[in-house]
């Protein structure tokens, strides 16, 4: 199976960033710190490769999609995580560097991370939630450990890059522009949540493949070169799917995976 990666003139679409998490450290200027029992004496942040991924490579500026779990360093009391379920939902993005929407253990400790890395961020509380703590599972002054998977690096230089992977190669017509198609597909956030799945509603896609304000880009282009009898998988990012807002069934800003069976060419199988 082999991956390719294409690169689509982008629309003059508007996008933004959604803050999606929070984790905005309060500032403990004119706090006297106190010692804590969860104070561990970590005075840096600690950075443990688990697994070293492969794919692109977080630099600053660049948006970051994860799995991740939060533990006290102390005790290893979790207080938060989307990875015990990833497919209960998309997973979390941020923007690395000095965004401020998040601690700033996550926003140095993410960079230099590669996709399919998995990583193990033991945070000082100065990093973290500081003096003020964060509600009642994270009590001030204390070290934090984060796991992190990282699923996917979307870069302001590749918002118009979808990746294509064959798993079957078809015989039979060959999808060109302006042609109608049939398709049984299956979609899911890249976590692997599905919102939606053509043979669960029992129903396949029928569309012509043409660019217009109601198609999304990415399957419109990712689609052409199949032949029928294919199978295809398009990872698309969130500019050439459902962009900033979304649908009612799916997160806005998110890359999302396509999963596609051609059936048909212009009613010819």
């Amino acid at each position: 199976m082999k991956l390719e990666r294409y690169h689509l003139a982008m629309r003059a679409w508007t996008i933004g960033l959604i803050g999606l998490l929070a984790l905005t450290a309060v500032g403990c200027q004119g706090k006297e710190a106190v010692k804590s029992e969860f104070d561990t004496g970590l005075k840096e942040l600690k950075k443990i490769d688990e697994k070293v991924g492969t794919g692109r490579e977080v630099a600053v500026g660049d948006t970051a999609y994860v799995l991740y779990r939060g533990t006290l360093l102390k005790n290893g009391s979790q207080f938060d995580a989307n990875m015990d379920d990833p497919t209960a939902g998309p997973p979390l993005s941020f923007t690395a560097g000095p965004t401020g929407n998040v601690i700033k253990g996550w926003q140095d400790g993410i960079v230099g991370m590669k996709e399919g890395g998995r990583r193990i961020l033991e945070i000082p509380y100065a990093h973290g939630y500081g003096a003020a703590g964060n509600g009642e599972k994270i009590p001030p002054n204390a070290d934090l450990k984060f796991e992190l998977e990282l699923l996917y690096v979307l870069k302001e230089s590749e918002r118009g890059v979808y990746d294509v992977s064959d798993q079957k190669v078809g015989t039979g017509a060959e999808v060109k522009e302006g042609d109608t198609v049939t398709i049984e597909y299956k979609g899911t956030y890249l976590s692997g949540k599905v919102f939606d799945d053509s043979r669960e509603r029992g129903e396949p896609l029928v569309f012509k493949v043409e660019d217009t304000p109601e198609a999304m880009p990415g399957l419109i282009v990712g689609i052409q070169g199949m032949k029928v009898g294919g199978k295809r998988t398009l990872v698309i990012p969130p500019d050439l799917a459902f962009g900033l807002a979304g649908t009612e069934s799916v997160q806005g800003n998110q890359p999302i995976k396509i999963e596609i069976d051609l059936i048909k060419v212009n009613g010819k199988s």
